[in-house]
Parts: C-alpha cells; sequence; structure tokens
C-alpha cells in the first residue's frame, strides 16, 4: 500500500515538474504570456505544477523518518 502511494506522489512529481518547465518555456520562449490569456496559462500552468510537486519530498521524509524508527 504504501509503495503505491510513493509511485502515484513520483508520478505526479514527474507531472508537476513538466507542467512548470512548460509554463517557463511558454514564458520565455514565446509573446504569448505578453497576452492575457498567456499570462493565465503560464500562471495557472506553473501554480499547478508546484503544487503537484510539493506532496512527494513530505512523502519521501516521513518514509525515512519512519524507517528510521523502525531500525533500532
Amino acid at each position: 500500500m504504501q509503495k503505491r502511494i510513493i509511485d502515484a506522489l513520483k508520478v505526479m512529481h514527474w507531472l508537476g515538474l513538466t507542467m512548470l518547465l512548460a509554463a517557463v518555456g511558454i514564458y520565455f520562449l514565446s509573446d504569448w504570456a505578453q497576452q492575457i490569456s498567456g499570462m493565465v496559462t503560464v500562471a495557472s500552468l506553473a501554480g499547478v505544477g508546484m503544487v503537484m510537486m510539493s506532496p512527494f519530498p513530505i512523502a519521501l521524509f516521513l518514509d525515512w523518518a519512519r524507517s528510521q524508527s523502525t531500525d533500532k
């Protein structure tokens, strides 16, 4: 069960990183970010991508902390 959660969070992490990189690419490599719809798109991609990335490091830390307490 725990392994499946970590795997799902890992997929969400990579998807979030892809969304964040897409937002950065749109911002720097096109003029679309100068329009209102482009600003909304870039901000949405970056925001949702960062939110999707955030649980994975916390889950890895909690998994590490749980393994440290069971080793003793």
